[in-house]
């Protein structure tokens, strides 16, 4: 029995690329370089299903899949066909993708950025759907998850803190602090279902998935301070884990100024099954 690699990127892309001619010419030149299999991306905001059809079709992806078009969407593009796929909006206050490709089952995600206790509900809500299927099939999770992981707490100090902390107190609406503390208990919520995180598994040292060196508002600023934090995921169950040989958080000239996050880029090397 051969094998085969398959490459895939999941990238947060700051408000639609900000629909900017230019951006979107970065984003294509690093797809092209990439030539990933399978993007799934956040914050499509002012795509639409056609123009997103358009886009993947520009990078060598003629299957594509956005779950709404109004607010944050999620996207799914891919070489290969996508099979079963479901677009959830009930109950999330962006949406998930859910589609089978290549003998994978993928869900790309977008967490609630508002409160702690919104993305375990959420979380519950993917996980519940995830458990349908069979673990001994390869299953993804993947995406901006707007939350950390105790793995990489002892990188996050009193800067961390104060963030979050003025932000609660600029609006009222975000609740992202849990008792006073940082919260872990949504990635913990993953990893008690048995899902391990792709980056961590290949022995990877910390760094931070945003800030880059482009702000929230789409602006290049080369001394953005930002504070580095590690919040865009791939997790794989126990059988897509056993396949991964790569996981990056990938951080170039292009994925500088593309978004305010860097993408999560991943390898996974499966039999190929007889036909």
């Amino acid at each position: 029995m051969g094998q085969e690699t398959i490459k895939i990127l999941s990238y947060n892309v700051l408000y639609g690329l900000q629909k900017d001619t230019i951006n979107i010419e970065r984003y294509k030149s690093l797809l092209r370089d990439i030539d990933p299999d399978i993007v799934a991306t956040q914050e499509m905001n002012g795509w639409t299903q056609k123009t997103l059809e358009d886009l993947a079709g520009s990078y060598g992806h003629p299957y594509a899949l956005q779950s709404k078009e109004a607010g944050y969407p999620v996207a799914l593009t891919s070489k290969t066909p996508l099979i079963n796929f479901r677009k959830v909006t009930e109950n999330m206050l962006h949406s998930y993708i859910y589609a089978k490709i290549r003998g994978i089952h993928i869900f790309v995600v977008h967490l609630s950025p508002a409160t702690y206790k919104k993305r375990l509900e959420e979380a519950e809500n993917v996980l519940a759907q995830a458990k349908e299927i069979s673990a001994r099939e390869p299953i993804l999770i993947m995406g901006d998850f707007n939350a950390l992981d105790a793995s990489d707490s002892a990188y996050y100090g009193e800067e961390v803190y104060r963030m979050l902390k003025g932000r609660e107190e600029k609006y009222p609406h975000i609740r992202n602090l849990n008792q006073g503390r940082l919260d872990y208990s949504v990635m913990n919520k993953f990893r008690e279902a048995g899902f391990k995180d792709a980056y961590k598994l290949m022995k990877n040292e910390f760094t931070g998935s945003m800030p880059t060196s482009k702000d929230g508002e789409g602006n290049i600023n080369p001394n953005h301070p930002g504070v580095t934090r590690r919040i865009d995921y791939i997790w794989c169950n126990t059988t897509a884990a056993k396949y991964l040989t790569r996981c990056v958080i990938l951080k170039n000239e292009l994925t500088r100024v593309i978004s305010d996050h860097y993408p999560v880029y991943a390898e996974f090397t499966l039999p190929v099954k007889r036909r």
